[in-house]
């Protein structure tokens, strides 16, 4: 059976919302007789935005969504709302299918991070071997018989090679601080947004607003 819900602060929504951002009327979610969910904004001077794969919020105005997909309704903080798509059809007050898929959500984000991680020290053992074999072979050229090079030429060529080889197996920290800077957008409680530690995870509860 189809459903539309009218979401704000005045809205036929199952949840309360008193933010001082959101309007009376300020998003419309659809929901067809196929399963077929839209979210449409209803003109608001501040905004609807869907929360993508990397934590950053993008503003919509008319978008095909799911029951998964969270949704910010105003300004970041305490001045918006952000809720999931399934709370329009779920118990008010029951967190539980959100901490289902916080759980399959941190293993993912663990998965990548030890992968990255194995990566980043593979590439600095590499880097490190790479760059002292660059240096003797450098030093073996100067000492063979018929290969002039030059003790000026030489030296850049021993100085440069770890720096070339570090450039080409460089230890990707800046990767490293990326996933985790993308943890503490995506796992966060569903109900105030504060970021959870994989403890909270695990026992589906927050500790700064109780939601479970």
């Amino acid at each position: 059976m189809a459903s539309t819900f009218i979401i704000g602060r005045s809205g036929n929504q199952p949840f309360k919302i008193t933010a001082d951002s959101v309007s009376n009327e300020h998003a419309r979610v659809t929901i067809d007789n196929n399963g077929v969910w839209t979210l449409e904004d209803l003109d608001s001077p501040n905004g609807t935005y869907i929360r993508n794969a990397s934590g950053e919020f993008n503003q919509v105005y008319k978008k095909i969504i799911s029951e998964d997909t969270v949704i910010r309704l105003g300004r970041g903080g305490h001045h918006g709302c952000i809720f999931t798509g399934h709370q329009l059809i779920s118990t008010p007050g029951d967190y539980s299918y959100e901490f289902r898929n916080l759980k399959k959500a941190l293993a993912r984000q663990q998965a990548d991070e030890a992968m990255m991680q194995a990566k980043s020290e593979r590439n600095g053992w590499i880097s490190k071997c790479s760059g002292m074999a660059a240096i003797a072979i450098c030093a073996l050229l100067g000492s063979i018989d018929g290969i002039n090079i030059d003790p000026n030429t030489r030296y850049i060529l021993i100085a440069s090679a770890p720096i070339i080889v570090g450039l080409l197996f460089r230890n990707d920290k800046a990767a490293m601080a990326q996933l985790r800077q993308k943890r503490q957008k995506l796992i966060v409680c569903p109900k105030c947004g504060r970021p959870l530690s994989e403890f909270d995870v695990e026992n589906m509860i927050c500790p700064s607003c109780k939601a479970r």
